[in-house]
Parts: C-alpha cells; sequence; structure tokens
C-alpha cells in the first residue's frame, strides 16, 4: 500500500501523497500488497491533459466510464477541471486538467459497458451530436 499510494493515479488524487507511519513507526497496512489502481486508456491526474477519473473505477475497477463530451446544449465547458478540486481530495486540477462528463450529460451511460444511450434529439458515441429527429428507439417503444 506503501508504494500504491505513491503513484500519481492512485486515487483520491493529490501530490506527495503518502501511507505510511512516522520514521520509527508503521501503519498496520502499508505493508501488505491489497489494493488497487484501475486501468485507463487516458491518463489521470491532475496537470494537463490529464482527466481527474480513470476510465474503470468501482471498488474492483468492474465498471467502465462512457465517452466523455462537452454538453453541446449549453454554453459551459463541462470537460474544463482548471481549479476543479478531484473527488474525495482537496487538491484541483491544473490549467488544461480534464473532467470526465460521461455521454455530455445528453444520455445515461451503462457502466456495465462503457456506452451511452442518448437522449431524444442526440446521437453520436458521446451523445454530443443534436439532431431534433434522433430518437432512441429502446426508450419509445
Amino acid at each position: 500500500m506503501k508504494q500504491l499510494a505513491r503513484t500519481e493515479e492512485a486515487l483520491p488524487l493529490g501530490p506527495n501523497t503518502y501511507y505510511e507511519g512516522d520514521e520509527d513507526s508503521t501503519t498496520w497496512d502499508e505493508d501488505k500488497i491489497y489494493g488497487c489502481v484501475c486501468d485507463s486508456s487516458w491518463s489521470v491526474g491532475l496537470g494537463s491533459g490529464e482527466t481527474q477519473e480513470p476510465e474503470w473505477f468501482g471498488p474492483d475497477c468492474s465498471q467502465r466510464h462512457c465517452p466523455s463530451a462537452d454538453n453541446p446544449r449549453t454554453v459551459a465547458i463541462e470537460t474544463d477541471c482548471y481549479n476543479v478540486t478531484a473527488a474525495n481530495s482537496l487538491y484541483k486540477g491544473k490549467s488544461g486538467n480534464l473532467c470526465q462528463v460521461d455521454c455530455a450529460n445528453q444520455g445515461i451511460c451503462d457502466y456495465r459497458t462503457g456506452t451511452c444511450q442518448c437522449f431524444d434529439g442526440q446521437y453520436g458515441l458521446d451523445c454530443s451530436e443534436i439532431q431534433p429527429t434522433a430518437v432512441y428507439e429502446v426508450w419509445n417503444s
């Protein structure tokens, strides 16, 4: 656990994370081998070009985030995590840091498969495309 806590992509995100006792003591589990950092196809962290959440998540890393994009129906840039505090952390994203916005907030993410079910009027892998006649057939049948 001691070495795992020092990896940059370990959650909660933060610089210089340590998980150990004082110089003359130890924590009961610092030398245990149990713990995980979930895999991700994108860089995870608080720096520029990094996303604050990994692709795979959950206690056993079995859930998968959906494609991320800005909501096309707002003027805000939801994927901009500059100065946004990371989940369960005290640290904020640097300039160019990215927030994970499943399905552009215009659909429902199936975390088992990592695929979006877009709301009516939206389409695309990340639900960021607008088409007023687009209809999600399963919901309307």
